[in-house]
Order: structure tokens, then C-alpha cells, then sequence
């Protein structure tokens, strides 16, 4: 087994702009998606591979934004986890190129690349595999079958069934080439930075680094500008996944993969799969659910859940399935949650109702209060929001800091 070093992308050049409100509180990787944050998933599954020598998070984000998550992952997993900033679009490659000689520092044999805003099961012990079994190729590609529709809003790629070769690729086509996507998690072999670095200085000229001081330099593409070139040549190759996928662009995305992490973690448990139950770590029992809540309240579960060890919640309330409830929340009697996501230090008050919902950290939901939606448009409240008692709000985006005091459908309350 190769020593091997992981990297996330984790953005944040437009602060996360189609996740507002959520995302004016927090960086969008940080958002908790089944109660972890939503890159913990990521760490998570690189800390579980032999030989991962170190953990990098690449992107644009101010250091001290990361910098508890960074020390707390650190710990949690006891591999070291550290954060190189990006100083300019340089494109999806372009800062693996900046950061070529820091990333291959102490010569792994294999480097994982993540893309932040996704969230699967990561095969990474099966990537590795198809990389050994193939080796003159330098890359191993995710995939997953979906229906046509669906594909054209993704990378599409030709695939070889017999051997998993990658033989075409094609990003975003409106035109349909192929069932199978882009799933955004990749295993290099080294030698792929040297294509990358061939490719900057093909595009900039022999301006290698010109494009940190120059608005008008070009961009590499990891899928378009590296991926496409080396597509039919075996050199690239794929591990297809029909387990669960989802990219996180939107709130009501956060929600669906939230579900799709606690639904995997309950299977797992019935299934007996450890290593699968171990999906959340520490909240992969339902067990440990109905005894997490801090007054020790066992509160009635219905399928999956996650419930923070602060939390309080009445013996009373109705939770689950895919609920998700933060530090400090307070839940009342009668309250019945499904299919939500209750962040920090949310109270919601005697027999509310919340589905298809996120409440914002510090928010409260009064007496008697319904908040609703569908997968498509759930409600999501901000921060500091209050929706006052014996009300309905449907499919509705509150800004923080805002009080709601009559039923609202189909409203964004700036």
C-alpha cells in the first residue's frame, strides 16, 4: 500500500452565494451535514486509508475561518490536517500547481483529491485498488450512473466496461453522451503534476507563476484542461459507485445529503457493517441517540437521527427520521421533527412541528408553529430568527435576525 496524501477544495471565492443565508454565518464546508461538518465526512474517510500521511485543505477562505475545525480534525483522527490558502483563480488545477512542491513534500506514491461541496460513501480503498491494477495509469475517477437528465448537469464520462478506462469526457454537455457523471473525488499517481505543470507552462508561456500577479494570465481546468487530454489514452481509469452521491449547491442539498449520511449510518448498524456504522462515528447507534440528549430524556426515535450529546430534548418530542439537532438545542414537548437540520442553540417550543426545514443557529420556533416545505424548497430560517407561536411558514428563506409573526408561503423575508 502506497503512502498517500489526501486534499479537499474547499472553495470560497463567492462565499458561498447559492447557500445564503446559511452560508453568511459559516463557511459553506463547515456547514454540519448530519451533525458534522460537512468536510469532517471527507477527513473522515481519507483518516481510514493506510498509510494517509497528511490531509490538505485547499481553497480561499481566510486561515483563522478553518482554523478550529483544522485543529479539532487533527485531533479527532490523529493525522495531521493543514490548510494552504489560494491567492488567486487560478482554476481547478491551479493550485495544485502554486502548491505542487508542499503537496508532494515526503514523496507519497498516491495523492486523493476531494472536491468539498460532494458527499458518498468514498471508496477510497477500492480507487486505490483499480490505480495498483493499472499501472501505467496516473488517475482514478468516481463515477456514477444517473438518468439522462440528470447527467447533462455534471461531467459525463465514456467508460470502458470491460476495463473501467476513461475514453471520453465531456463537462456539462447539454448534448447526451453518457449516463455515467463525474462524482468529483480522485486518486492521482505523482506523475500528475508534471502533466499539470506542462499544461501551465503550454498556456502562460513559460510565465509559470505570472498568473499570482497578473488578472489576464490563464486557468487550468483540472477536468477540461488535464482530464479531457488524457481521456482514451489508458491512462485514466474509473470505480464506479451505486451507493448514494450528492453535490451540495443549495441548502435543500445540505438537507438530502444529511439524510443520505444517516440513513447509510443506520443501515450500516442493522447490517452489522462496522466500519460502515462508523459513517458518523460516535452517533452511528440508535442507542447512543436515545441516551445523547443532556437531561437523559429517551425521547421517541423513528429511524435514523443524529442528536447532539448537549442537546435537550423532552421524553415527550417525536424525532426522526433524518433529523439532525445541534449543541444546545432545546426541544419541547410535543415538538415533532423530521427531515431537518435544528442548528446551535435553537429552542423550539411546546408541540411545534418542523419538516423539510433548517433553523438557523440561535433561532426560536414558538408554541403551536409549523415550519414546512418540500425536498425541492424547504424553509431555511438564518441566524437569530424568531417565528412566533401558532404559525405556518412554508418554503419559505428568512434572512437572520428576523422575527416572524404571521403565517407565510412561498416568501424570502429580507
Amino acid at each position: 500500500m502506497p503512502s498517500c496524501k489526501g486534499i479537499i477544495l474547499v472553495g470560497g471565492t463567492s462565499k458561498g452565494t447559492r447557500f445564503r443565508p446559511l452560508s453568511m454565518d459559516i463557511p459553506k464546508p463547515l456547514f454540519p451535514v448530519a451533525g458534522r461538518p460537512m468536510i469532517h465526512h471527507h477527513v473522515r474517510a481519507l483518516a481510514s486509508v493506510p498509510e494517509m500521511k497528511e490531509i490538505i485543505l485547499l481553497g480561499f477562505y481566510e486561515p483563522a475561518e478553518l482554523q478550529e475545525f483544522i485543529e479539532s480534525a487533527t485531533s479527532d483522527f490523529g493525522i495531521p490536517v493543514r490548510y494552504l490558502q489560494e491567492l488567486k483563480e487560478m482554476g481547478t488545477a491551479g493550485g495544485l500547481h502554486r502548491y505542487a512542491d508542499s503537496i508532494l513534500a515526503g514523496d507519497p506514491g498516491a495523492v486523493f483529491l476531494l472536491h468539498g461541496d460532494i458527499g458518498c460513501e468514498f471508496p477510497l480503498s477500492k480507487m486505490l485498488g483499480r490505480l495498483a491494477e493499472n499501472p501505467e495509469g496516473v488517475a482514478v475517477i468516481l463515477g456514477k450512473q444517473v438518468g439522462e437528465s440528470e447527467a447533462e448537469k455534471y461531467g459525463q464520462m465514456v467508460v470502458d466496461e470491460a476495463t473501467g478506462e476513461l475514453l471520453h469526457y465531456a463537462e456539462k454537455n447539454p448534448t447526451h453522451m453518457s449516463a455515467v457523471i463525474n462524482c468529483g473525488v480522485y486518486l492521482f499517481s505523482p506523475s500528475i503534476f508534471t502533466q499539470i505543470a506542462a499544461k501551465f507552462e503550454d498556456i502562460n508561456r513559460g510565465r509559470l507563476y505570472a498568473a499570482y500577479h497578473d488578472d489576464d494570465a490563464a486557468k487550468i481546468r483540472l477536468e477540461q484542461d488535464i482530464l479531457m487530454v488524457l481521456a482514451g489514452r489508458k491512462r485514466i481509469y474509473t470505480i464506479l459507485t451505486d451507493n448514494f452521491w450528492c453535490q451540495v449547491k443549495t441548502p435543500a442539498h445540505a438537507l438530502a445529503l444529511s439524510a443520505m449520511y444517516l440513513d447509510a449510518a443506520d443501515a450500516a448498524k442493522k447490517a452489522g457493517n462496522k466500519s460502515g456504522a462508523q459513517l458518523l462515528q460516535k452517533v452511528a447507534s440508535t442507542d447512543s441517540f436515545m441516551r445523547s440528549s443532556a437531561n437523559n430524556a429517551k425521547f421517541t426515535l423513528v429511524g435514523s437521527a443524529f442528536v447532539h450529546p448537549t442537546a435537550k430534548v423532552s421524553p415527550l418530542a417525536r424525532i426522526g427520521p433524518n433529523a439532525a439537532i445541534g449543541p444546545n438545542a432545546e426541544i419541547g414537548p410535543g415538538v415533532r421533527l423530521r427531515d431537518c437540520i435544528i442548528l446551535d442553540n435553537v429552542i423550539v417550543k411546546d408541540n411545534a412541528m418542523i419538516k423539510n426545514a433548517i433553523v438557523g443557529w440561535g433561532s426560536n420556533v414558538g408554541y403551536w408553529t409549523r415550519l414546512q416545505g418540500t425536498e425541492e424548497k424547504p424553509t431555511i430560517l438564518g441566524a437569530d430568527v424568531t417565528a412566533e407561536s401558532e404559525i405556518v411558514v412554508s418554503s419559505c428563506v428568512v434572512l437572520p435576525h428576523k422575527g416572524l409573526k404571521v403565517s407565510l408561503s412561498d416568501e424570502i423575508v429580507l
